[in-house]
């Protein structure tokens, strides 16, 4: 895993302050009737890349990933969260089902962009993403909260992978 201490505070977050700031976002978002989008974004093929490159290419990889992650975000209090050695979480309001889509877009095409060479990748040459995201407004009656939207997430993710990666999945908005 890359060593957060070393990397800018404003750059990469840890976990715990992801939690924290998604319970003050989804009552920002219910009190406000905002949208609420969260995107889990893992590394396709990262063992390979490891196994391949070794622990030092590796870390560099998901430092460039985390930067060309990084330079998507839309307004400067948001953040990226490392959720585990080659997986990104992105929390954000007031973004509409299609512009989360579109923002998924521009993650894949920064990533893409980095052109980091990974000849164990199954999808492509290069290092790629999968993403999984959803976007909701959260009610404050009948509300299976906060987690819902990680598992949600979390689901789509898994359909990415599965599907072979390099690739989103999700669904139209939901109640929480």
């Amino acid at each position: 895993m890359i060593d957060l201490v070393n990397l800018p505070s404003s750059f990469i977050k840890s976990l715990s302050y992801f939690n924290e700031q998604l319970m003050i976002d989804w009552g920002i978002c219910s009190r406000s009737h905002l949208p609420l989008s969260l995107f889990i974004i893992e590394v396709d093929d990262y063992q390979s890349f490891t196994s391949l490159y070794g622990k030092e290419a590796a870390d560099n990889c998901i430092l460039a990933v985390a930067t060309a992650l990084n330079a998507t975000l839309r307004r400067e209090f948001d953040f990226i969260a490392q959720e585990s050695d080659n997986r990104f979480m992105f929390l954000t309001n007031d973004m509409t089902f299609k512009q989360a889509g579109q923002f998924a877009e521009k993650c894949h095409l920064a990533v893409r962009d980095q052109a980091i060479v990974h000849q164990g990748s199954r999808t492509s040459d290069l290092v790629t993403i999968s993403i999984g995201h959803t976007t909701c407004t959260p009610e404050s009656s009948n509300c299976n909260g906060p987690q819902n939207l990680i598992k949600t997430a979390t689901k789509h993710l898994n359909r990415a992978i599965k599907s072979g990666g390099n690739c989103s999945k999700t669904t139209l908005k939901f109640k929480c």
